[in-house]
């Protein structure tokens, strides 16, 4: 059986995310992820903490800690650095969020995510 290949999902503008900053994106047909910039890149992962499975948001965008230096799961308290998910501090200490392929070309933001069938 061959495998589907993921679908590339057109995010937002290169300019709308810039570096400090994360946002959250519900694409049609699959489930909540968020995208951030860094000094050091563009990351992304899904919107959901290893912990209980709950969004890590409450309020749109709210994906960093006051301190803008740590991934916050505002349910938990969990703690994730911003490059490689891990967790660093709280419940789910030493697992990590599921990162999604995100690529910037020409001005904008995409993800690859597989089928969610």
């Amino acid at each position: 059986m061959a495998s589907e290949e993921p679908a590339t999902l057109w995010l937002c503008r290169s300019e709308d995310l810039p570096p400090g900053a994360a946002r959250g994106f519900q694409p049609e047909g699959h489930r909540s992820l968020f995208a951030l910039r860094t000094a050091t890149g563009l990351y992304a992962y899904r919107n959901r903490c290893p912990h209980a499975g709950f969004e890590l948001n409450w309020l749109p965008d709210r994906f960093l800690d006051r301190s803008g230096q740590y991934l916050h799961c505002q349910t938990h308290g969990a703690l994730f650095d911003r490059e490689s998910g891990l967790c660093l501090a709280g419940p789910c200490a030493g697992t990590r969020l599921e990162p999604i392929v995100v690529l910037e070309h020409s001005g904008s933001i995409y993800c690859q995510l597989p089928s969610e069938r």
